[in-house]
């Protein structure tokens, strides 16, 4: 699910581990609305709260 575009704000867990990549490709619900950015961006416009996720 794409976590950003909602009516109302979403509780969005963000993998501490994406602060690895220079660069990370998100999408927006569709394969052809990809788009690149930081993870600090990511966290910014999810309003994120970042976590270390494990499997």
């Amino acid at each position: 699910m794409a976590p950003i575009g909602h009516p109302a704000p979403l509780r969005t867990i963000v993998d501490a581990q994406l602060a690895d990549y220079p660069e990370l490709w998100a999408a927006a619900g569709h394969a052809h609305t990809v788009f690149p950015l930081s993870f600090d961006e990511l966290v910014r416009i999810t309003a994120g709260d970042v976590r270390a996720v494990t499997p």
